[in-house]
């Protein structure tokens, strides 16, 4: 599993679109700033004003994940295709830490790669790929949809690849951003 940012979201964006609502403008003073969105975007839960801070991540996890994932709506993904780099690519399975189940993942693992060594077609071939499989794929969340995410995926109930993930994801968040992601202090509800 691996997660990366791939780019530098801003906090500006949710300002300038609170300070619109109100007519008051932008902040420049950050603690001011952040107060405000605070208490617009997350104790008055006008949340659509954070929908202007994306966030792209790279991700390199197991099937399971991405189905997962997936079945967030309001994201925008770009996949690695089995169809045309399952013959190019390693073919890595995500460990379960269950003993048995791995050993029997690492038997199909060979299965497949006999099957790529005997031609058979990415498109055949491909139809095989356990859920264990990792693939690579770049995801897109504006805040208030991240917020959403992180909220179901980090929870105990969450299957544990992607409990993984949406920590790995939630660490990579900009440290002075990460209060977005977090429940308000019982001072501020």
């Amino acid at each position: 599993m691996e997660i990366k940012l791939l780019n530098n979201p801003t906090l500006e964006f949710a300002d300038n679109g609170i300070g619109l609502c109100y007519a008051k403008g932008p902040y420049t003073d950050e603690a001011k700033r952040d107060k405000r969105i605070r208490k617009v975007a997350l104790k008055h839960k006008h949340a659509s004003t954070i929908e202007f801070i994306n966030f792209i991540f790279d991700i390199e996890a197991s099937t399971k994940v991405l189905l997962e994932m997936t079945r967030h709506r309001h994201a925008s993904y770009a996949c690695k295709s089995s169809r045309y780099t399952l013959n190019k690519t390693d073919l890595v399975f995500e460990p379960t830490g269950d003993v048995q189940i791995d050993f029997m993942l690492e038997g199909w693992r060979q299965t497949i790669l006999t099957m790529i060594a005997d031609k058979k077609s990415n498109e055949l071939t491909s139809l095989m790929l356990p859920q264990a499989y990792q693939y690579k794929w770049q995801v897109q969340f504006n805040a208030r949809s991240l917020m959403n995410f992180l909220e179901l995926r980090r929870a105990s109930s969450a299957h544990f690849h992607i409990r993984e993930v949406a920590e790995a994801m939630f660490e990579a968040v900009p440290d002075e951003m990460k209060y977005l992601f977090e429940p308000l202090p019982t001072s501020e509800l």
